[in-house]
């Protein structure tokens, strides 16, 4: 098992990584956004909705694939931070298309929104953003969970205020 799988599976989340082929079911595409984001709960009909739209972009099957392939090899191949005896750089370093699409699928996840500048910018999600997810049970979700009024001007509970 890899270095990051084990830590992965440390902290109690579970990973699937199924088998490629040249157009990315939801399954893969799932995995693959498991191991971009580190959040094995994401949202399933967020999820849906992305892979649909991810496989609708220029390349966009291509991405998932080449994506995919590389840091499964390199997963199966315990490969960390250097590279293991005999691995060629294209084995497991991401190249400038591949560093793109795992920053462009990380930013659709966190932001819940799609952004590509030959599509429509498209909300996918709001309340299941995972930019929600540092301060879920902390703040709730503007616009989604009640706060009543005033209280956006009090520390949450549990918290410091400056004053004391």
């Amino acid at each position: 098992m890899s270095p990051y799988i084990a830590a992965f599976a440390e902290d109690g989340k579970k990973i699937s990584l199924p088998a490629w082929d040249e157009k990315p079911s939801l399954e893969t595409f799932r995995a693959l956004s498991t191991l971009v984001t580190l959040h094995d709960d994401l949202d399933e009909d967020a999820c849906a909705d992305m892979h649909k739209v991810f496989l609708d972009e220029p390349w966009g099957a291509e991405h998932i694939v080449r994506l995919y392939r590389k840091i499964r090899q390199a997963l199966e191949k315990g490969v960390t931070r250097e590279k293991s005896p005999g691995m060629k750089d294209a084995d497991w370093k991401l190249d400038d298309a591949e560093k793109w699409f795992a920053e462009h699928l990380l930013t659709t996840w966190y932001l819940g929104i799609y952004y590509h500048q030959e599509r429509p910018t498209r909300r996918i999600t709001y309340e299941n953003a995972l930019m929600f997810a540092a301060i879920e049970g902390v703040l709730p979700i503007p616009l989604i969970e009640p706060v009543g009024f005033g209280n956006w001007s009090e520390p949450p509970p549990g918290a410091e205020s400056e004053e004391q």
